[in-house]
């Protein structure tokens, strides 16, 4: 579970906490809280994906909350939140980092619960089913917060 798993909870965390390696920390809480709960896993109910971003949330609002203040977005480095934007060709990498910094910085325009469902689909590739179930919603609710989260940054974003 650890294996298949680690780099998208890392993902995840590494979008909501600013340094790497507050987000190791966050994760390795998350994987210790997932094992200490696992006989309480349902299967049938949700994805174990899903159930770890779940924890993750609570996991990363509780560090935040001991630190007594909200994720402001701009102090958030997306830079090595573990999406390759290497390629082999230095010039596409480049252009790639720039336009997720670009993306980043316009992330205001959004709800905190778009932004929630946005990263999870962006940074975690969570589906809406899985999306939903970590954000307690369902899974159309979770694809229209996307959708609009999308729609409000094309909106802002440069032609």
């Amino acid at each position: 579970m650890y294996r298949e798993h680690v780099a998208g909870v890392w993902r995840y965390v590494r979008t909501r906490v600013p340094g790497a390696a507050d987000a190791d920390d966050v994760t390795a809480e998350v994987f210790v809280k997932a094992m200490r709960s696992w006989d309480r896993f349902d299967d049938r109910r949700d994805s174990v994906g899903a159930w770890l971003i779940g924890i993750a949330r609570h996991v990363v609002a509780d560090w935040w909350a001991r630190r007594s203040r909200e994720v402001p977005v701009a102090e958030v480095d997306l830079g090595d939140a573990g999406v390759s934007v290497y390629d082999g060709d230095p010039e596409t990498a480049m252009l790639r980092a720039a336009a997720a910094d670009d993306v980043r910085s316009r992330l205001w325009v959004l709800t905190a619960r778009e932004r929630e469902a946005v990263t999870l689909r962006f940074a975690t590739e969570l589906t809406s089913d899985e999306i939903g179930a970590a954000m307690g919603i369902s899974a159309t609710a979770a694809r229209m917060l996307v959708y609009r989260g999308v729609a409000k940054l094309r909106e802002v974003m440069p032609r």
